[in-house]
Order: structure tokens, then C-alpha cells, then sequence
């Protein structure tokens, strides 16, 4: 009987693997068409068929294309927290604030699509998002990124670490916008050194 059980448990870790594996592949699927056509103008059939899977077989890991997107984003921002926690770790007690904001900035600059998937440019400026319930998750998720952040301010001595948060978060992400739309060419500048120019 106990040999049975061991089969029956390889077996169940065995189909488990295998659906963790699809899993990834469906977002993988999903972000690639995600970062080429927005939000609106993906589609399930599209991801299925960038997956190599059917439509159908899509529905039992993600119901909606909604659900897909915040999946999406969920994964960039679990990314996002071990980078900047690391960088955190890196500088020891005195930089950690600069560590962190630079991780970020850092972070997006060498994610230019994570970027503009999370700020849904793909789809066009203006207040968008997902479901309610997916934009409360999610905003929770960045809202502690930026707490760890602005605790490293506070524990470096500022007052108004959630204005100085903000404040650097706003600046990196306009910084890099204008940088990935090449209107910074225009001031012969880069968003490196403007930010870094900046950075409290």
C-alpha cells in the first residue's frame, strides 16, 4: 500500500509540474501579445494561438483576458519587489533609499514593456485598468513597493518620505516615458543622467 501511495503522489507532482509548465506558457503567450497590441486589442484566441494551445484550453488556467493581464502585472511586480528589496540589502543601512529608487528606476529601464504594460500605454493615456477587484490587488501589491521605499526614506532621516517617494517614483516614470517616446533627444539628454541628477 505504501508503494502505491509514492506512485500516486510522483504521479500528482508529475500532472502539477505539468500544469505549472502550461501555466507559464500561457503568460508568456500573453505578455508578448499584451506588449504588441494592448489590452484591447489582444485577444484569448490570439494568446491560445501564441501559446500553441486552443481557446479552450486556455479557460481552465486564466477565465478571462483580464485575469491574464493581472497575472501579468502580479509577475512584474513580485520582479520588482525582490530587485528593489535586494538592492535595499546591497547598500547596508546609510543608501538604502537611493538604493531602492535607483533599483526602480533601474528596473523599468531595462523593462521598457513592463513599464508600459503597467502604466496600460499601450492602449492610450488616461485612467484605465482592469476589473475592480484585479485594480485593488494589484495597487495593494505597488502600494507596498512603494511603502519599503518610503520607509528607507523615513529611516534616513526625511520627514516627508511619502512626498520624496512620490516624487522620485513620478520622476523616474516620466523620465523613462519621455525617454522610450525619444522626446529627451530633443534636450540632448538622457534619463540616466536626469534622474540621477535628481535623486535625493
Amino acid at each position: 500500500m505504501p508503494e502505491l501511495s509514492a506512485k500516486v503522489l510522483a504521479r500528482a507532482r508529475r500532472m502539477e509540474e505539468k500544469h505549472a509548465a502550461r501555466r507559464d506558457v500561457i503568460v508568456a503567450a500573453a505578455k508578448s501579445e499584451f506588449a504588441a497590441s494592448g489590452l484591447s486589442g489582444t485577444t484569448m484566441r490570439g494568446i491560445a494561438s501564441a501559446a500553441g494551445m486552443t481557446t479552450g484550453s486556455i479557460y481552465p488556467y486564466f477565465a478571462t483576458k483580464d485575469e491574464l493581464y493581472g497575472k501579468v502585472l502580479e509577475d512584474t511586480l513580485v520582479d520588482l519587489q525582490a530587485f528593489v528589496s535586494q538592492r535595499m540589502d546591497e547598500a547596508g543601512n546609510e543608501h538604502r533609499a537611493r538604493a531602492a529608487m535607483t533599483a526602480f528606476f533601474e528596473f523599468y529601464e531595462t523593462r521598457p514593456d513592463d513599464l508600459a504594460l503597467g502604466l496600460y500605454l499601450y492602449d492610450g493615456i488616461g485612467r484605465s485598468g482592469l476589473n475592480p477587484e484585479l485594480d485593488v490587488q494589484l495597487n495593494a501589491q505597488l502600494r507596498g513597493i512603494f511603502d519599503s521605499i518610503s520607509d528607507a526614506y523615513k529611516a534616513d532621516g526625511h520627514v516627508n518620505s511619502e512626498q520624496v517617494t512620490a516624487n522620485g517614483v513620478s520622476h523616474a516614470v516620466g523620465l523613462l516615458v519621455m525617454e522610450r517616446t525619444g522626446r529627451l533627444k530633443l534636450f540632448g539628454q538622457t534619463a540616466k543622467a536626469l534622474f540621477q541628477a535628481s535623486l535625493i
